[in-house]
């Protein structure tokens, strides 16, 4: 009887235990269907995708579309050939050509400020690699080129620290998390471990990303190519992401904030052999159906821009494709983005510049284009006989033609997503 009054004080316990415990199974089955679905780990077949194009209405994933016209009444404003933008609620943050400096503006495109001096000074830079935000402390991160550190600023412009490591020698170093930073690097002589590395402020190794590509030393080519489309790092749902050049799995933190593997983007016979990294030497001829790609999300979608490689002897495309892949992380289908004179999603919302998104936030897409592009298309057939949803939006743009000059400051075109 003791025994039997034991065991059932036992099953009792573990009853009521597992009533006030649900475990994870059951915890995840009573999330949302359409979230769990999102949360797990997926495959983006590009290969098969991209077999069919078709035209894709902005309209199909957009609400709306708004330009900003960047300031130019100082020399301090005009801006140089774009290479990178970042959006907070209040500020927008260009990486340009210009003046070579940080540039920041509001958000209806009055210019702010310059974020530190050139030179090679303690405090100055020449070239920036990589920018970061850590917007909830108001911080800016400066990967710098020559003097291979980084500078710490807040929003209002004022330094705040100096940061450098071994590390910092690598290709791009961006703000991870809390007071870590990530460091990217593609091999170049054939025998380094790691495409990514997290490191604290003193640059101790935390968590890597391992590289799987390796070769001999003598084989290593001393060549380096990068494409205006592959981003390494961006940031959704305030999580750091990362793919590498010739990695096609995407990492990211998870709720344990250990980096895991969130999707594969599956190129098959378009992705680049691993013998033909451009850090190698070519034993053989670069496929012209090869692709290099990059990757943007947002809350519903994923935009995976790819374009041809070069051939490494010639420095030329082995073919101009060029496109993008819209794949809708709810249904898991994917669509070609069939590439028109100007290329990307045609603009039949206001009419203006067809839209190829280059950067993305949770909620928006959003590209620069330049005032001497803005006014040849303004001037076009195209936009003057497209039918569009907004006839008024498109007016305004006609009336801004009439005063647009062609070395005006760039545009930064931001379209709304559907919710």
């Amino acid at each position: 009887m003791k025994l039997l009054k034991t065991v059932f004080l036992l099953t009792a316990v573990l009853f009521v235990a597992c009533q006030s415990n649900p475990s994870k199974e059951e915890s995840a089955s009573n999330q949302p269907e359409n979230q769990r679905a999102k949360d797990q780990f997926f495959t983006i077949h590009f290969a098969e995708i991209v077999k069919e194009k078709r035209d894709v209405m902005l309209s199909e994933i957009a609400e709306n579309v708004d330009f900003v016209q960047f300031e130019n009444n100082s020399e301090k404003a005009l801006l140089g050939r774009i290479s990178d933008i970042q959006i907070t609620p209040n500020y927008i943050f260009i990486k340009h050509s210009g003046t070579g400096l940080l540039t920041q503006f509001n958000r209806n495109g009055k210019y702010v400020r310059h974020f530190g001096t050139l030179g090679r000074g303690p405090r100055e830079y020449a070239l920036i690699r990589k920018f970061s935000l850590d917007e909830q402390n108001k911080l800016v991160y400066i990967h710098t080129n020559w003097t291979r550190k980084i500078l710490v600023y807040n929003f209002d412009g004022e330094y705040i620290k100096t940061i450098k490591f071994k590390a910092v020698e690598r290709t791009n170093v961006t703000w991870s998390r809390d007071s870590l930073l990530i460091s990217f690097g593609e091999p170049h002589v054939g025998n380094e471990p790691y495409v990514f590395i997290e490191h604290n402020a003193t640059g101790d190794t935390l968590q890597t990303v391992a590289n799987h590509n390796f070769w001999d030393s003598s084989e290593s080519s001393n060549s380096m190519v990068g494409f205006w489309g592959q981003n390494i790092f961006y940031r959704f749902n305030n999580k750091l992401h990362m793919k590498g050049w010739y990695n096609d799995t995407v990492y990211f933190y998870n709720e344990q904030n250990k980096i895991v593997p969130k999707f594969f983007i599956d190129l098959k016979e378009h992705k680049i052999p691993d013998d033909l990294v451009y850090e190698r030497k070519s034993s053989r001829p670069m496929p012209k159906n090869s692709y290099w790609i990059g990757v943007h999300e947002t809350q519903d979608y994923i935009f995976v821009p790819y374009g041809s490689h070069y051939n490494i002897q010639t420095r030329k495309q082995l073919s101009d494709d060029e496109g993008c892949v819209l794949y809708n992380k709810t249904t898991k289908i994917g669509v070609a983005v069939n590439e028109n004179e100007i290329g990307g999603f045609i603009n039949d919302l206001t009419g203006g510049p067809d839209f190829k998104p280059l950067y993305t936030s949770d909620t928006t897409i959003y590209l620069s284009i330049s005032a001497l592009d803005m006014k040849m298309y303004l001037d076009s057939d195209a936009f003057k006989n497209r039918e569009v949803k907004f006839p008024e939006q498109k007016a305004k743009l006609a009336e801004l033609n009439r005063t647009l000059k062609e070395d005006d400051n760039h545009f930064l075109m931001v379209a709304k997503l559907k919710k």
